[in-house]
């Protein structure tokens, strides 16, 4: 049965109930056929499954290799330190994600709601869970909708539905039938669970409980909704596997050269020789393979967790921090994230002039451009039933927001309501006449005050005030009227009219004959940072597009007011196109779309995706949960509801769209330190393996132990890696285009810049080893050049901590950590050469002249950066930022 289309006896005789209610033995009877009025989300998370997802990536897996064989060659105090680093990284990734479940679950507001239903005759108060279809039930001011109804009566009811529809303003609503085909916004004769009744009281029917409700229908779209994996963990796990593979094709090179060159010396080789052989391989794997990149990443992202936490934005899980820095689309509601929530009076006009407003929101700070006749402020001020409070800094309020809106438009003129308008009576607003009247009295006068639809209060005015004295009106006054109500509903604005008239008596209280003042012109309004926060998202390469379930002109009026702009669409039109008509849409730049259903949100951002866009979504309606979930990344508001959430991966402590802006910028920030990390680990990794590499490949003998290769993973990378995490971002950050999501994790450049450093530091290390006796036979010369090559890796390492730096535009001395982590590794290397420790790693400690040759050959590094620094911003990466 369509309920809305049918009368209410209709639908209690489909339901089988009277207006007496049902009896506790039919209660009982479609409880066990529907089961609780309650959604079967489960919010809970497995703990140990959280602790193993921190582990799915190939390079973890190949370090867990390097362990595992470490440990069958013998070789425990490296697969221990492997196997520390990996433990490391899991537990700060499982507590951060433990730590985000808390906090979300410590926002949310676990109440249970109660709900007056009638049965067999008797009003009664119950837990809304044990609510059954057929229930009577009684709403009233500030409760909440439990199940889906139809409205058996309705007195003054208006219903807060934004949750479900996204639109701003409260839907009044009626028992009336609705002879047409109508979307979930449109049918005034139904409740929805979940919304709030703002004013008035009904009656109704539950026709839907659980699961089978609108809410409940939302609920499982987000259950079908499936979770992608972020780009930075494509990334990741596609360059891990291009180095994993790599890495064994050289250890294998290496491993045949050695043995090679060893057989044919010997013609036999010992089972301990072999041993040695395996472990020199072994040990080119750890080294090749960025053995600190899992902390690393880790680490940096859990800063920026705590960066994001300053800013307003919860992190719900880890990985998806760096989503946000690849997002080229941000998908936004409108009601509550771009603009307050919160009715605002813009404009006021009479016959003798017009003023603006300043000031937003609830809150009752601003003025008029120019004074106005007082009475017209003083009307709404009166003729109201809202209130307005001040709570702890914020202003709250209780009853329609329209009327609030008028509350603050009269104390922005300076009316206190000091002067006392005492009630008498009310004739209350209702659908058929549209207006609100009250008599008052002051100072010993009595007078009709009323407010309402221009149309209406039009019809019923002979009089006009001018100059502060009343007029007879003629049409071409009502047509000016008529006109300048058009020219505000053009801007997507709500004007409601004031009029009154003076009385002698309460007998004359009545609508007629009254006194026209003037019009009031209110709209939900723009946060005041949304405009510039849209900007940096243009400046950025990020394209805004708004979806609400708000009406189309009110959406155009506001992406026009903050500059969103592109075609518009409706909910209804997306419903006649196919998948292939809304990727043409969306590829022509519509980015306005209205009266949309959540079906349609998942559309949207599912037909971008296929476009090849990452899509960030916005809101904070439970309409709003199903793309939340669909979205490479979810950003719920504080504010919005516990589905919405649950279903995403952000949560903004408020609801302000700046605050997704500044996540963005950290996002991107994050993806940057990452890089430079890897940058660094690589640069040096490149250098090592090519020096055993070649070393092998020209028969040479080795220039670096295998204890040295883990050294200098171990001190010289992973200390600058890891104080890169904190590193502050490049100026030209939220400058640049989002990165394409066929990129890698490092683009063309940054791998270019790696192999030539790589290159470069190979050429001068080999140079090295051969002049200090690299390929001599005696150990005691032999040792003094691997010494040389040893000490020259870590410098040129060193030095790679300030070039990648520099490549991001990173101001030198911004970070004292990392020079606090060149200083210890220079200063463990130093330990290590000047200390009997040098014995057990069979190096030699360096005179003045080495020191000289590794600080010449320092030099030459550097310079032979600038080179090609030059030669690649010249000719090679002209738009690059090398």
């Amino acid at each position: 049965m369509i309920y809305y289309r049918e009368t209410i006896e209709t639908v209690l005789s489909h339901l089988k109930v009277t207006r007496h209610g049902l009896d506790e033995k039919e209660v009982e009877a479609r409880r066990e056929q529907h089961g609780l009025n309650q959604l079967e989300v489960d919010t809970s998370i497995n703990p140990l499954l959280v602790f193993i997802d921190q582990f799915k990536n190939f390079i973890i897996y190949i370090l867990l290799f390097a362990v595992v064989f470490s440990l069958l060659i013998g070789e425990y105090v490296d697969s221990i330190i492997i196997l520390i680093i990996l433990l490391t990284n899991a537990f700060i990734g499982f507590f951060q994600e433990l730590s985000a479940h808390k906090s979300l679950e410590s926002l949310k507001k676990m109440t249970t709601i109660q709900t007056t239903v009638i049965r067999d005759g008797v009003r009664k108060m119950i837990d809304a869970k044990y609510l059954v279809p057929g229930d009577i039930f009684y709403l009233e001011a500030g409760d909440k909708v439990p199940a889906d109804g139809r409205i058996i009566n309705a007195v003054r009811l208006k219903i807060e539905e934004s949750v479900l529809t996204g639109e701003s303003v409260p839907v009044e609503k009626t028992d009336a039938p609705i002879n047409a085909d109508v979307q979930m916004g449109s049918q005034t004769n139904m409740l929805f669970a979940s919304t709030a009744v703002v004013t008035g009281n009904t009656l109704a029917v539950a026709i839907s409980t659980g699961m089978q409700t609108q809410i409940g229908r939302i609920t499982s779209l987000i259950k079908e909704a499936k979770e992608e994996m972020t780009p930075l963990q494509r990334r990741l796990d596609v360059f891990g596997r291009k180095l994993g593979y790599a890495i064994l094709f050289i250890c294998f090179v290496v491993f045949l050269a050695y043995f090679t060159k060893e057989f044919m010396g010997h013609g036999t080789i010992s089972g301990h020789t072999f041993i040695a052989f395996a472990f020199i391989a072994i040990s080119l794997a750890v080294a090749a393979v960025p053995t600190a990149l899992p902390a690393v990443v880790t680490i940096a992202l859990s800063v920026g967790v705590k960066r994001l936490l300053r800013k307003k934005a919860l992190v719900r899980k880890l990985s998806s921090v760096e989503t946000l820095g690849s997002c080229d689309i941000i998908c936004t509601d409108k009601t509550g994230t771009l603009t307050e929530n919160q009715m605002t009076v813009r404009h006021a006009w009479t016959f003798d002039s017009e003023a603006s407003l300043t000031g937003a929101g609830y809150n009752p700070q601003g003025e008029l451009s120019q004074s106005l006749n007082p009475l017209l402020f003083h009307i709404g001020f009166v003729c109201n039933n809202a209130t307005l409070n001040q709570k702890e800094g914020t202003w709250m309020v209780t009853g329609d927001p329209t009327e609030a809106a008028l509350i603050v438009s009269a104390i922005k003129s300076g009316y206190e309501g000091l002067d006392q308008f005492i009630r008498k009576d009310e004739l209350p607003f209702d659908s058929g006449r549209k207006l609100m009247s009250v008599l008052t009295e002051r100072n010993e006068k009595k007078m009709v005050l009323t407010k309402g639809a221009p149309d209406q209060i039009l019809k019923r005015c002979q009089y006009v005030l001018i100059d502060g004295k009343p007029e007879r009106i003629d049409e071409r006054m009502r047509a000016q009227v008529i006109e300048q109500n058009d020219i505000y509903a053009s801007r997507a604005l709500r004007v409601l009219a004031f009029a009154y008239k003076e009385v002698r008596s309460e007998k004359e209280f009545n609508e007629d004959d009254l006194v026209f003042v003037g019009l009031q012109a209110m709209i939900d309004p723009p946060r005041p940072d949304v405009i510039e926060a849209i900007k940096k998202t243009q400046g950025a390469g990020i394209r805004t597009i708004m979806i609400t379930g708000d009406y189309k002109e009110t959406a155009k009026a506001i992406g026009r007011e903050i500059g969103i702009v592109g075609k518009v669409l409706t909910g209804d039109d997306i419903e006649t196109m196919t998948d292939k008509d809304l990727e043409g849409v969306l590829k022509d730049e519509t980015n306005i779309f209205a009266r949309v259903m959540p079906e349609h949100k998942q559309r949207i951002v599912s037909s971008l995706q296929q476009l090849g866009h990452m899509v960030a979504m916005t809101g904070d309606g439970v309409n709003d949960a199903p793309a939340l979930k669909k979205a490479n990344i979810g950003i719920a508001v504080g504010s919005g509801t516990d589905v919405a959430k649950d279903a995403s991966d952000f949560v903004l402590l408020d609801d302000s769209f700046t605050h997704i802006v500044n996540a963005i910028e950290e996002g991107r920030g994050i993806y940057d330190n990452i890089q430079k990390s890897i940058m660094l680990l690589l640069s040096g990794n490149v250098g090592e393996v090519l020096i055993i590499f070649l070393a092998a490949v020209f028969g040479l003998n080795l220039p670096l132990t295998a204890i040295l290769l883990l050294w200098i993973n171990m001190v010289t990378d992973g200390a600058p890696a890891l104080a890169y995490s904190v590193d502050p971002y490049g100026h030209n950050i939220m400058h640049r285009k989002p990165k394409p999501l066929n990129e890698g994790i490092l683009p063309v450049q940054h791998l270019t810049l790696i192999c030539v450093l790589g290159v470069i530091g190979t050429v001068i290390a080999l140079f090295l080893f051969e002049r200090f006796g690299g390929n001599s036979s005696v150990e005691e010369e032999l040792r003094l050049a691997q010494t040389m090559v040893f000490n020259f890796v870590v410098l040129y390492e060193t030095i790679l901590v300030f070039i990648i730096r520099k490549s991001y535009k990173v101001p030198l001395f911004s970070n004292g950590w990392v020079w606090a982590s060149v200083a210890l590794s220079l200063g463990l290397q130093a330990l290590l050469m000047y200390t009997p420790l040098y014995d057990l790693f069979k190096i030699v400690p360096l005179g003045m002249s080495e020191i000289g040759w590794q600080a010449l050959g320092g030099v030459a590094f550097y310079a032979m950066f600038l080179i090609y620094h030059y030669v690649s911003s010249a000719f090679l990466f002209k738009k690059s930022e090398f």
